[in-house]
């Protein structure tokens, strides 16, 4: 029986042509391809340095979602997060209420370990209480707190004591090396003295000397050393109130932040509020209590309005420099 030959192909079609042996040259030899893309890129940029040059990374406000443009670059893009973050962690606080604010300016105390316990600083234009007994350091976190703004942040301050001359005041702060008196005479620091009846008589006018000196050296800052000393001319609660609301109102309208002192020997276990403490911004309580044969100090930040604090106490020592708080130690 005679054998078909096998094809290779599917009947009805063409066989394949064999492929001929001769090589075509499609493409040029790799030095002279160098050559002519050299002639034709000369004088314009390479595509990864415009790629480069077109490459941004933008973040959106709304979404926080990271918008890319031209080539991707992950550290580029890490960067841009991190900035993103940083602007945030700084703009936004929550009040007690939770309600949201952007773009609050804080009055730092540039106290160590203190302003990044309660995000950053006092609002701006706000009074605050420092209560504490004797021996604390109610003014010692004062007077730091205007010769910070002064060197660190060139914020002029104004200190007013109800109890002691400038001359005593001083001598009190001597030992610490913030040059007060050069201050003074600089017209960045100034210190007054006056009666808590002087004070009365000032507010009843709407601030007189008070609010000039404040518009003399443009102070931001403000510390009233005590505001014991000003509540014990009224015996009535209700007059304490109307008197202490007309010194805040004061206080806000010459746009400045303002510390108060108050004596009162605070209990760490059980706080009981007192008047000024409700009406008052913020409340920080020093402490200075007797543990074993010695005694510790510590802050608690008890009250800020309009900001996240945290509730812990706070080991607080008084140094050759200053006050320091140490927020990522315990006390007790």
């Amino acid at each position: 029986m005679e054998r078909k030959p096998r094809l290779f192909f599917e009947e009805g079609t063409a066989p394949r042509k064999k492929a001929s042996s001769k090589k075509t040259k499609r493409y040029a030899p790799a030095k002279k391809v160098a050559k002519k893309t050299q002639k034709k890129t000369k004088g314009k940029p390479s595509k990864k340095k415009a790629l480069s040059k077109k490459t941004t990374h933008q973040i959106g406000v709304k979404s926080g979602k990271v918008q890319i443009k031209g080539a991707f670059d992950m550290g580029a893009v890490k960067k841009a997060i991190e900035q993103k973050l940083q602007k945030r962690e700084l703009q936004e606080s929550f009040s007690d209420e939770g309600e949201f604010f952007i773009g609050e300016k804080r009055v730092a105390t540039g106290i160590p370990g203190l302003d990044r316990v309660m995000e950053g600083g006092f609002r701006i234009n706000t009074s605050n209480l420092i209560v504490g007994g004797a021996g604390c350091g109610k003014s010692i976190f004062c007077m730091q707190f205007l010769v910070n703004g002064i060197d660190k942040y060139n914020e002029n301050g104004i200190y007013i004591s109800f109890e002691e001359s400038e001359d005593k005041i001083l001598k009190d702060f001597e030992k610490f090396p913030w040059h007060l008196k050069e201050k003074i005479k600089s017209k960045k620091l100034v210190i007054l003295s006056y009666t808590p009846e002087q004070v009365a008589k000032v507010l009843s006018v709407g601030g007189g000397t008070i609010r000039d000196t404040i518009e003399s050296i443009g102070a931001k800052r403000i510390v009233i050393d005590s505001l014991t000393a000003f509540t014990l001319l009224h015996e009535n609660e209700l007059t304490k109130r109307k008197e202490l609301l007309k010194l805040f109102e004061s206080i806000y309208k010459w746009n400045v932040t303002a510390l108060l002192t108050a004596e009162h020997e605070p209990d760490p276990d059980r706080h009981e509020s007192n008047v000024l403490e409700f009406e008052v911004d913020g409340v920080i309580l020093l402490y200075n209590v007797r543990k074993g044969d010695i005694r510790e100090r510590s802050l608690e930040v008890f009250k800020m309005r309009g900001t996240k604090h945290s509730a812990k106490i706070y080991p607080m020592k008084i140094t050759d420099n200053g006050i320091i708080i140490y927020p990522d130690e315990t006390v007790f």
